[in-house]
């Protein structure tokens, strides 16, 4: 487990997101969130997400950090450095496709 994806672990328990969207968004069983949230200490606050907030979240490509909401377009990427990232690693894979 890398310290990128124990970052977003606490900050998203900490917005009171579940064991399983967690998991979801990282691409990790929802047993070994839950392992680790209990290992390190990672407590929820708040109220409990209901099933449309859950949905309605929108999570960086990269990083899977929670996007902020904006009007204009729908976001992909937290900043330009994650976009290029994002890019860098997966341009094999996308040129595969075409």
């Amino acid at each position: 487990m890398t310290a990128q994806q124990l970052e977003r672990i606490a900050e998203l328990r900490a917005l009171n997101y579940p064991y399983s969207f967690i998991g979801r968004a990282l691409g990790l069983p929802s047993n070994t969130v839950k392992s680790v949230c209990r290992r390190k200490g990672f407590p929820a606050s708040g109220k409990r997400k209901t099933k449309a907030e859950k949905h309605s979240v929108q999570l960086c490509r990269n990083c899977h950090r929670i996007l902020p909401d904006t009007d204009c377009r729908i976001r992909q990427f937290c900043s330009d450095e994650c976009r290029i990232e994002w890019w860098k690693n997966n341009r094999r894979v996308i040129e595969k496709h075409r």
